[in-house]
């Protein structure tokens, strides 16, 4: 199942492109890296994606509806921009059970099912 979907995506700032016809589709329940130097547009395109930027022009779909018309922000969706901020008070099965307590839709044992696999 599709779970994003950018459709011809631009972003221009101050009469420069920042995002060009951007064209991709990301599947649900998939984990992607994007990598890239300083300035190629990574942090604009997550924050395009996640509803706090709007586009100069194009579409994006998360879930099937379309930001800015059916939804104003996605209503579930994991997303890191920039850094992570974990407490280093705590361990990290208490870091993803606090954020995990958000919409309470992951078990203990989901979290650490999840550790396990790194």
């Amino acid at each position: 199942m599709e779970a994003i979907r950018l459709v011809n995506l631009n972003k221009v700032i101050k009469k420069h492109p920042i995002l060009k016809d951007i064209n991709l589709s990301l599947g649900k329940g998939k984990i992607y890296g994007f990598f890239g130097r300083n300035g190629s547009g990574k942090t604009m395109l997550f924050r395009a994606i996640s509803g706090l930027i709007k586009p100069t022009s194009g579409e994006v779909y998360v879930f099937g509806k379309k930001l800015g018309e059916d939804i104003s922000f996605p209503e579930s969706l994991g997303i890191i921009i920039e850094s992570v901020g974990f407490w280093p008070q705590f361990t990290g099965f208490e870091n993803l059970k606090i954020l995990a307590s958000i919409k309470s839709k992951i078990s203990d044992e989901q979290i650490t099912e999840s550790l396990s696999l790194t």
